[in-house]
């Protein structure tokens, strides 16, 4: 039978006009990422290119941005180009792509795809009872843009072998990292071991530990990752505890990502507020624990606990969460949430959050209705401040989907010295063509601040317009 090669793509554009935070006016931009794959036998190729375009000249790029030949076959996998790779579950190395998310740094004011990868080659080869695998080089600074030399994009070199074996249902993996950039050089290595105790409960636990390099001595023994997590499942119970020590353990420009060890939460205020972890000093626990009585009913709570030390102070944030998920009568879904947290290095003492999501279905499914409504209030500097978030969609079928949003805050923040809240109110109209194309337009005010997906954090801008966004599939 003759092979026959393959040949896909994907598209993003993205259109607004509108104001951003530091702009003294409004101004349209245009936003597009083309990604394009071939594959024959063993082989897969794949390019990809994004373009920036605004009426400012020095925010504007059109960029060649990854290119890669990857082959696989009966145990081997070679890289070369740009590729993505983790190591020890980020705590060494952690590249990622955040499917959809656009990064826009107010510092250099342009926009580009949210990605983090490594511009170089790698080797792999694996069986059944180890793997080995070696790789190098240059990890990309997603926060600086296209705009800039390659110089900054892509200042950490790397430089990084790992290999593991596999003996009775557990896996041991010793790993070697050395980084280099104008700054420092600095080597790492690191051990993990993982694995089934029954069929119920595993475990993974891992070291991490400076080797050498330009650190002066102190920084040297004190340069560490601790990190272990147990988890259980069985039944209608299942259960997760993890621990965390991490001292001095930002790499190079921040190559890696340890877990965060912090629920990441899909609702709008929860997610906005989660804690973000800081490698350099924190060490802590995260408990979780879920009962699901039937197919339709999960309650879930999960406990966090966080401590970061700076000389003679310390922060401690610690929060309580607790959800619970259920369907009743015909096709309706009911979601609610109570939260409790201490977050004092954002100055945030007895944060209390709760939401309610109700989903009704009509018609066979043919139509829905969506209410998704959250609230939270905190204490700040002697002064109480409570954030409200508001969202009603409706839908036919899984084609077109309008969305009514609303948030208001009272946060002296982000509040004018002659108002005593500020609020944001827009509207979005989803349709999915096929399952090929979907357009997204959204027009009015979009609330900016901190948003986290897939344990990444980062900064999303204010925004007052109109925008407009194809997502295609070829």
């Amino acid at each position: 039978m003759p092979v026959i090669a393959q040949f896909s793509g994907s598209n993003l554009t993205e259109l607004q006009y509108g104001e951003l935070p530091g702009d003294p006016e409004s101004f349209g931009s245009i936003y597009n990422k083309l990604n394009l794959n071939y594959g024959y036998k063993n082989f897969k190729f794949s390019a990809g290119a994004q373009l920036y375009q605004t009426p400012y000249s020095d925010r504007n790029y059109f960029e060649p941005a990854w290119i890669n030949a990857n082959y696989l076959n009966k145990g081997w996998n070679v890289n070369i180009g740009n590729f993505n790779e983790t190591i020890g579950r980020g705590i060494l190395l952690r590249s990622y792509e955040i499917p959809g998310g656009l990064l826009e740094d107010i510092t250099f004011r342009s926009k580009n795809y949210f990605y983090r990868d490594i511009l170089g080659g790698s080797v792999e080869y694996k069986n059944k009872k180890y793997f080995v695998k070696g790789m190098w080089g240059y990890s990309l600074n997603n926060v600086i843009p296209p705009t800039q030399d390659f110089d900054l994009r892509r200042e950490d070199e790397i430089l990084a072998f790992s290999g593991g074996y596999h003996f009775y249902k557990q896996t041991f993996e010793a790993s070697f990292l050395k980084v280099k950039n104008s700054k420092n050089e600095a080597s790492y290595g690191l051990g993990s071991l993982s694995g089934t105790i029954s069929p119920s409960l595993s475990y993974y636990t891992a070291y991490s530990f400076y080797l050498d390099g330009d650190f002066e001595n102190y920084e040297a023994s004190n340069t560490y990752a601790l990190y272990g997590s147990l988890n259980y499942a069985k039944g209608k119970f299942g259960g997760s505890f993890e621990v965390k020590d991490y001292s001095n353990f930002l790499i190079g420009t921040g190559i890696n990502e340890p877990p965060a060890l912090v629920k990441e939460h899909t609702s709008k205020l929860l997610n906005r507020s989660t804690h973000v972890l800081i490698p350099q000093n924190e060490r802590g626990i995260q408990l979780e624990a879920y009962y699901q009585p039937s197919l339709f009913n999960t309650f879930t709570i999960n406990y966090t606990l966080a401590d970061n030390s700076f000389e003679e102070q310390t922060f401690k944030y610690r929060e309580v969460f607790f959800e619970a998920t259920t369907s009743v009568g015909k096709g309706t879904d009911l979601k609610f949430f109570i939260d409790y947290a201490e977050d004092p290095f954002k100055g945030e003492d007895d944060r209390i959050s709760a939401g309610a999501f109700i989903e009704q279905s009509f018609n066979n499914d043919k139509y829905g209705a969506k209410l998704e409504s959250e609230w939270q209030q905190f204490e700040r500097d002697d002064s109480n401040v409570q954030n409200i978030a508001n969202t009603l969609t409706f839908r036919k079928a899984s084609k077109i989907y309008v969305s009514i949003i609303s948030e208001v805050s009272t946060d002296p923040f982000l509040v004018s010295d002659s108002k005593s809240k500020k609020s944001w109110f827009g509207g979005s109209l989803k349709y999915q063509l096929n399952n090929k194309h979907s357009f997204q337009l959204f027009g009015g005010e979009r609330r900016g601040g901190p948003a986290c997906n897939a344990g990444v954090c980062y900064e999303v801008l204010d925004f007052k317009g109109v925008e407009l966004r194809w997502n295609a599939r070829f």
